[in-house]
C-alpha cells in the first residue's frame, strides 16, 4: 500500500498497471500520446494488470506495441489526471488473434484479482462524445458475445444490460473518452 495521508489514517492498495500499450494507428501524420485513441495508447485502465489479456486491433505492419506510464495505482477515470505513478518493468506476450474481427478498440480479460475474485471481458468505446463512447462499449460487447457466445444481439444487448458493468476508464485526457463495458464471465456456465 501506498499512504495518502498517513495522518489520517488513509492508505491506498497497489495494483501496478502500464497507464499506456497501443499499436501504431494507420493514420499518418503525428498524434499526442495523451488521449486514448482505438488502437489503446494512454487507456489508463486500472483492471489491466499483470495477468490481463488485452486485445488491440493492428492495422500497421508489426503493430509497433508501446507501453509505458507505470501507476502503482489509480482509481476508475484518472478523474484529476494522475495515479501514484511508478516505474515499472513488464513484460509482455504479444499474439497476433485474426480469429478476433471484431475488436476494433481495446478489449480485455482480467485476472480473477482485479474484480472482486470473477474474471471478467471488458470491450471499449473511444470517442470525443462522452455519450458515442458509451454506444461504442456496448456496440463492441454485443458483436462480442454474439462472435464468441453464439448470441443473438437482441439477446446480446438485453445480456449486456442485466448483468454488465459500464466504466470510465479514461475521461481526463482530452479529447477522447475512454468508456469499457464489463462482463464476468462466472455467467457462462460454458
Amino acid at each position: 500500500f501506498a499512504w495518502f495521508d498517513e495522518a489520517k489514517g488513509i492508505k491506498i492498495p497497489l495494483r501496478p498497471f502500464c497507464g499506456e500499450m497501443g499499436v501504431a494507428r494507420a493514420a499518418k501524420g503525428a498524434f499526442s500520446t495523451i488521449p486514448p485513441y482505438h488502437t489503446g495508447g494512454n487507456i489508463d485502465t486500472r483492471h489491466v494488470v499483470a495477468g490481463s489479456t488485452l486485445y488491440l486491433p493492428v492495422e500497421v505492419k508489426g503493430a509497433l506495441f508501446s507501453c509505458g506510464d507505470g501507476h502503482a495505482a489509480q482509481g476508475d477515470g484518472e478523474v484529476c489526471g494522475t495515479a501514484i505513478e511508478t516505474p515499472v518493468k513488464a513484460t509482455f506476450r504479444l499474439t497476433v488473434r485474426k480469429d478476433k474481427p471484431y475488436t476494433k478498440t481495446p478489449h480485455f480479460k482480467t485476472p480473477p484479482v482485479t474484480t472482486q475474485g470473477e474474471e471478467c471481458y471488458c470491450t471499449s468505446g473511444v470517442d470525443p462524445d462522452i455519450k458515442e463512447a458509451t454506444r461504442a462499449a456496448v456496440r463492441n460487447m454485443v458483436e462480442f458475445l454474439c462472435a464468441e457466445k453464439n448470441l443473438t444481439r437482441t439477446e446480446a444487448y438485453m445480456l449486456c444490460s442485466v448483468a454488465g458493468d459500464l466504466r470510465m476508464h479514461e475521461v481526463v485526457d482530452m479529447p477522447n473518452f475512454l468508456i469499457g463495458m464489463m462482463l464476468p464471465m462466472s455467467i457462462f456456465e460454458k
